[in-house]
């Protein structure tokens, strides 16, 4: 955890003022200029890891954007979440404005969906949707916001360092490298929303910042602001920095009680719950249940912050901590150079840091409270179980709001990581700390090579589609609308959950309805879908796909009745004139 109140500590690193001690890289210098330095290094990194067709939007990598990320602890399975999120896209691009603002009647026709869950990236969407509009033609903005992440995460945390007293160009590049090659961080491609993990660094940032703004309602102003854009981002990441805003407020109160303890909070949550109805995450399109299974099955395991995975030190620690089949949700390894520093900074600073966390008893707590409920209530120390609380069913369901709680220990991860390195520069001569810090940091780098190698490789290729692009495209185009059964939600067989996505994608190109998506929390009744395709009615002007195997409620061999029919390697599609009496 990070302590802002450096002026009051007499330390090494920050009661030194510049004279012949100073290197060039410890010297103290002005803010704009680190910010500068964390962009180029952030840029820096982001151009060494990424090709420009991508970060643009124009590469082969968005044609079929599928790979073998986060399905699993090996990468074996290939991942449909960015297709869905670019299907969603789309398909948003060819709906005409209106609110809520992110609901699509294409998607999931007929009832419609709220893009916002498929993980479009709300705002993402809508700054590309205005910027397709004014360039006439489609902008896919994903590229450009997984680059912006990366760049965002380098600017946030020198902003976090600086706050606390550490103005160095060391400082600053040690901040950013660390933030950058975290290794919770690379794995996450996949999801892309979730790489925004500046939102929890600007969090920290905000916390810090808080005992300087003394006008309240420049506080509200930006703590406002700063909840509306990660509620735009993801409802995971809302939920970790509502928790540091939350820690924020307790601390306030109890240094700088309030007349008005409630003003703030109420417009806060106020603003919160006018975009949450503008935005759509309540209302038309949704049709989901909050709650779901897998509470405890995608949690973090007690040794993942600790114990070298995929790591570039370690060449034989390759796999994922994993003893339930889904803690790659877990994957918090915090890379060796950030070990190291951690470790070193608490041994050396063990009165500092017991200082600092009853100094902000709040924000320690809360970030004990989200590392536990990412363990979840099934605690494993490697492959053994330590605890199970075998919780009702009722508790399950409702703690399945946020099933994938093994993410829920970013906060920690990143107080842990920038914590370490503040306390270690406090702690170490400017000679030492450049040699020290440069160790950690080129002892990190090597570590995370192998997280930041698979990045670039799974996002500088192309990946051909399983069904013939081409054809379908026409077959859809030639359609008013597409109906593909089973529905996404229906699927018993996972390998055609590919091929239903493909024309999902396909279908949002070709701007035409489509009745399947892919939305885990979907409340979908399956035998009343499969009694609405066996009793019909056909439609002439409509595309129907059946796709074998997908499905154990249809007959062998069964045809939806006089309709022409095809086959293909997944199933039948069927189109054409509708016969007498059907």
């Amino acid at each position: 955890m990070i302590d802002e109140k450096s002026s009051e500590l007499t330390t090494r690193s920050d009661s030194l003022r510049p004279g012949p001690r100073h290197s060039f890289l410890t010297r103290p210098r002005c803010r704009s200029l680190l910010i500068a330095v964390a962009v180029a290094v952030g840029a820096i990194y982001v151009l060494a890891t990424f090709d420009l067709p991508f970060l643009t939007g124009t590469g082969p990598f968005w044609a079929n954007p599928r790979g073998p990320w986060l399905t699993d602890a090996a990468d074996i399975h290939d991942n449909v979440d960015m297709l869905d999120c670019l299907a969603g896209y789309l398909a948003f691009l060819h709906e005409p404005w209106g609110l809520p603002v992110f609901f699509v009647g294409s998607v999931g026709a007929p009832a419609g969906t709220n893009v916002i869950f498929v993980d479009v990236i709300p705002i993402a969407a809508f700054l590309g949707k205005i910027v397709s509009g004014l360039a006439g033609r489609v902008i896919v903005p994903y590229g450009l916001w997984v680059g912006l992440c990366f760049v965002l995460s380098a600017v946030l945390a020198v902003l976090v360092v600086v706050e606390v007293g550490q103005r160095s160009i060391l400082a600053s590049v040690a901040a950013s490298l660390l933030v950058l090659s975290a290794p919770a961080l690379l794995h996450r491609f996949g999801h892309l929303g979730l790489l925004a993990h500046f939102e929890i660094l600007g969090a920290f940032f905000l916390y810090l910042r808080d005992r300087r703004l003394t006008a309240a309602r420049f506080r509200t102003a930006a703590w406002s602001a700063w909840l509306v854009l990660t509620l735009l981002t993801h409802v995971y990441l809302f939920a970790m920095i509502g928790s540091i805003y939350v820690a924020s407020l307790l601390r306030r109160r109890r240094v700088e009680p309030s007349r008005r303890p409630l003003a703030e909070p109420a417009f806060v949550v106020g603003a919160v719950i006018a975009v949450m109805v503008i935005a759509g995450h309540v209302g038309p399109g949704t049709g989901t249940s909050p709650f779901a299974g897998g509470f405890g099955y995608f949690s973090m395991n007690l040794v993942s912050p600790f114990w070298p995975q995929r790591s570039g030190v370690f060449p034989g620690q390759q796999a994922i901590i994993d003893a339930t089949g889904g803690q790659y949700e877990g994957f918090n390894y915090l890379g060796f150079g950030s070990l190291l520093m951690v470790f070193g900074a608490v041994g050396l600073n063990l009165s500092e840091f017991s200082m600092m966390m009853r100094r902000h008893r709040e924000l320690a707590v809360v970030l004990t409270l989200l590392t536990l409920f990412a363990v979840s209530h099934r605690v494993f120390l490697g492959s053994i179980e330590l605890i199970d609380l075998d919780f009702s069913w009722h508790v399950d369901r409702l703690l399945g709001i946020f099933r994938s709680s093994g993410r829920m220990f970013w906060p920690a991860y990143y107080g842990l990581m920038l914590g370490g390195l503040v306390l270690l520069l406090r702690r170490l001569s400017p000679a030492w700390q450049v040699g020290i810090v440069v160790a950690c940091c080129a002892l990190q780098l090597v570590d995370t090579e192998p997280l930041r190698h698979r990045l670039s490789l799974l996002t500088g290729r192309g990946i051909s589609t399983i069904l013939d692009e081409a054809a379908w495209s026409k077959r859809i185009s030639d359609a008013a609308r597409i109906e593909v059964y089973p529905t996404f939600a229906c699927i018993n067989a996972p390998q055609l959950w590919t091929p239903n996505m493909e024309l999902q994608l396909f279908a949002a190109r070709a701007g035409r309805s489509d009745n399947s998506v892919a939305n885990s929390r979907l409340k979908t009744d399956c035998e009343a879908e499969a009694d609405r395709v066996r009793s019909g009615p056909w439609q002439a002007d409509t595309l129907y796909v059946l796709l074998s195997s997908g499905s154990d409620r249809f007959p062998t061999g069964w045809l939806p009745p006089g309709l022409t029919c095809h086959s293909f390697a997944q199933g039948h599609w069927c189109q054409g004139r509708v016969g007498p009496g059907n």
